[in-house]
């Protein structure tokens, strides 16, 4: 490698470097509050599994108060009962049974917007509320939308703990976190550019 090749790398690292670190401090001022006030009725309510049920308790609550007709908790464990998932419920027993639907095959954020196109398909929903972390929220509705483009997504972001009161990383370790999803954040908006068969 020549001085003159080793230089113009050096500066493309430089500038590659410089433009992530400016969009990554975008997307920590872009990203949504946690929403308090209950969010216009849709036909259904989906919730992206993780961070540690609160997630769930809050799909769940919006459910119980009627804002959509079913919820969808997708990317459920294997192993985690509806019993278990009950315990977060805060509705009469009867609509828990009857309008709580569980999807195991999530993976990953992809699989569960294949999840929920799967179930909205299903059930012929054109309106969606969508449940998770402040931090998760721009991938999630990046890839559900390249997926679901004639559905209209609300989002419903949940704290995540990520994001201190002056909107800087709270520790170090969210740095890590935050940091992280902004990559894959950038990585599914260049496939959602990226044309698909069959979607």
């Amino acid at each position: 490698m020549t001085g003159k090749t080793l230089k113009k790398l050096v500066s493309f690292l430089v500038f590659a470097a410089l433009a992530w670190a400016g969009g990554f401090a975008f997307f920590l001022a872009s990203l949504p509050k946690p929403d308090a006030a209950r969010p216009p009725a849709a036909d259904g309510i989906v919730v992206y599994t993780g961070g540690g049920g609160v997630r769930i308790s809050y799909g769940m609550g919006l459910l119980a108060d009627g804002a959509g007709q079913r919820l969808l908790i997708s990317g459920v464990h294997p192993d985690t009962s509806a019993a278990r998932l009950s315990e977060f419920w805060v509705g009469p027993r009867d609509r828990f049974d009857c309008c709580v639907d569980l999807g195991r095959e999530a993976l990953t954020t992809e699989g569960n917007a294949d999840e929920l196109k799967s179930w909205a398909e299903t059930h012929r929903y054109k309106r969606v509320i969508l449940v998770t972390s402040d931090y998760h929220m721009p991938r999630a509705i990046a890839v559900t939308q390249a997926r679901m483009k004639g559905v209209d997504i609300t989002p419903y972001a949940v704290s995540s703990g990520y994001i201190g009161e002056n909107g800087l990383p709270s520790s170090p370790r969210a740095l890590g976190k935050l940091a992280g999803e902004y990559t894959k954040y950038l990585l599914a908006r260049v496939k959602a550019l990226i044309p698909s068969n069959g979607r």
